[in-house]
């Protein structure tokens, strides 16, 4: 990572991971609330389209395609507005929207896939790179990856950084955050989204001083 002073770049990691784990905290309300349907893990999502492609269930078919192509369109809706809004405020004003749509997916339940699926699409624009590391949301695959050749050079005399230790804590704030949405939505189901949302907003507020400090 590069020279970067220690409390802004704990602050932005803290940051991070605390988006990490609402990504991780939607996505286990989704996984629970409509029966192993995904809203930012996508490679599951493919996986079942590929086996309701095979069973040619017309029905789970069309919802796939539709939550794909709306975390897909998220996505783009989300990297054009960093791009247009720039470092400063781009993640204050990505997490501000996902909080808008958290609610409206709270407060129109028959909307709630969409909404939270687009939500979701957005967030991975929040965050790119913290301190010269790079960052992947909701790819947790890949990030179990980095951590497993980090470990495997490590382990072969090949060690040359640390960065790699930083993958499990992406990975550990993930689950953090599905045990948390798995936890809400079991013990305050009414509430769970609502909560969600407002973490949303919590962290849009702390962004904008972590990325004043990071200047």
């Amino acid at each position: 990572m590069p020279a970067t002073s220690p409390t802004p770049l704990l602050a932005a990691l803290a940051l991070t991971l605390a988006i990490v784990a609402l990504a991780g905290f939607v996505d286990a309300l989704s996984f629970l609330q409509f029966k192993g349907l995904f809203v930012s893990f996508m490679s599951g999502n493919t996986t079942s389209l590929g086996v309701a492609a095979a069973k040619a269930d017309g029905a789970k078919l069309h919802q796939l395609l539709l939550v794909i192509s709306l975390f897909v369109g998220g996505v783009v809706l989300g990297t054009l507005l960093h791009n247009r809004a720039g470092e400063r405020w781009s993640t204050s004003l990505i997490l501000s929207m996902v909080s808008m749509l958290l609610a409206l997916a709270h407060a129109y339940p028959l909307l709630a896939i969409e909404g939270l699926t687009l939500a979701m699409g957005i967030l991975n624009a929040s965050v790119h790179e913290v301190g010269g590391a790079k960052v992947s949301l909701t790819f947790v695959t890949g990030t179990l990856v980095k951590f497993g050749t980090g470990l495997a050079n490590l382990l072969s005399g090949r060690h040359e950084s640390w960065d790699w230790l930083w993958q499990l804590t992406l990975w550990l704030g993930f689950l953090s955050g599905a045990l948390a949405g798995a936890a809400a939505l079991l013990r305050l189901p009414q509430a769970a989204l609502l909560l969600a949302a407002g973490l949303s907003l919590a962290l849009a507020l702390l962004a904008g001083l972590v990325r004043r400090g990071l200047r």
